[in-house]
């Protein structure tokens, strides 16, 4: 669908903030979502020492997107981006510029693996400062949706398909959502802020998830569905943060 895991919205927002960004590519804008996030967290967090950012004609970061399905823009994403790119990211990504960051806001599991991993690498290969990716962990069955075919997933990504290219390193955000980043030199002692994990590092000396806790939760995935699992979880952690 047009949207994104609400539980991603504190690690990229701080991933963004480390990186100070001039640019961002928000690849698959949907609802438009990332792009108010991006530009709150760019210009808007800005105008508190600059008052003169908060008005449109004094942003100074380059928000640009990419979409598949015109039917999802209106005119807030007019407002919010300087540009939006219409057609296949596969093809597009090739025709664009350089960009401080390029997102891509679960949206990799929407191609065939091989197709994802070339992108990738388009990407990695356009981004000045690092590439930041969010796709569930687990299958999910998801198919067409909002008249859109395009919303079908057609891959299944890990923790490692992500850590094996250059400046690759990924954890696990809520239990079922994967947060990856491909960190160019220099940009590579980034910080993941997670309620469910305390912050650490995004490194390879990163603790992941002890191997039964990992069995437990892809059991209960299986057990009872990934919607009823989310319904779970969120609950579990509303419960755990008003004790």
């Amino acid at each position: 669908m047009p949207s994104s895991r609400a539980t991603t919205i504190p690690i990229v927002t701080h991933l963004i903030k480390q990186l100070q960004p001039e640019s961002i590519l928000d690849v698959g804008v949907g609802f438009g979502k990332w792009g108010h996030l991006f530009r709150e967290y760019t210009d808007i967090l800005a105008s508190e020492s600059d008052p003169a950012r908060y008005k449109r004609e004094n942003w100074k970061v380059r928000i640009d997107g990419i979409e598949g399905f015109p039917q999802y823009l209106t005119p807030m994403h007019e407002f919010l981006y300087d540009r939006i790119h219409v057609g296949d990211m596969c093809e597009l990504i090739r025709s664009l510029g350089e960009y401080d960051v390029i997102y891509l806001g679960d949206v990799i599991e929407h191609i065939e693996k091989d197709a994802g991993r070339r992108f990738l690498e388009d990407c990695q290969s356009r981004a000045r400062k690092a590439v930041i990716i969010s796709t569930p962990k687990f299958e999910t069955g998801q198919e067409d949706l909002c008249d859109n075919e395009l919303e079908k997933h057609r891959s299944l990504w890990s923790e490692s398909d992500f850590e094996a290219f250059a400046g690759g390193l990924a954890a696990v955000a809520d239990g079922g959502t994967i947060v990856a980043v491909l960190a160019k030199e220099g940009c590579r002692d980034l910080v993941c802020a997670s309620e469910w994990y305390g912050d650490r590092q995004f490194n390879a000396n990163h603790r992941p998830m002890p191997p039964f806790k990992r069995w437990c939760r892809w059991g209960l995935v299986r057990l009872i569905g990934w919607r009823r699992f989310q319904e779970w979880e969120s609950k579990r952690q509303a419960t755990r943060a008003s004790r």
